[in-house]
């Protein structure tokens, strides 16, 4: 899984550095614990795998943003829009966006994905 993560944060230009392999690991053990919690379940069901990988990149890249700067991220041509029924992507060419506030829109985007997932997975505890 981890070398998953590090394959999604290349698309987005990061290069990984073998220091960077602890917090992703630890990022990682939050997003999964995160889940299992709200979903309270102890198995981790195939559906929300790729939400593990999104979160846990979007919590990497908020840390690194605030600590170190995410230098060499490819701030060209990030989504504008999503939309999940019939897969449009719309890439954001023209924005009067900065270039800080397009890659806090991704962050903010990978930190909170999948929440529906979460939602439908859910088991009741009595």
């Amino acid at each position: 899984m981890i070398e998953r993560i590090i394959e999604r944060l290349g698309q987005f230009g990061i290069e990984v550095k073998i220091s960077d392999r602890r917090l992703i690991i630890a990022e990682y053990e939050n997003a999964l614990s995160f889940i299992r919690a709200s979903c309270n379940i102890d198995e981790i069901p195939n559906d929300l795998e790729n939400v593990i990988i999104e979160r846990t990149c979007g919590n990497f890249l908020f840390v690194l943003k605030n600590f170190r700067g995410l230098d060499g991220a490819d701030y060209e041509a990030f989504v504008k829009e999503i939309a999940e029924g019939d897969v449009k992507v719309v890439f954001d060419e023209d924005s009067v966006l900065s270039e800080e506030q397009k890659i806090d829109k991704v962050i903010d985007f990978l930190m909170g994905y999948g929440e529906e997932i979460i939602l439908s997975k859910r088991c009741i505890c009595w």
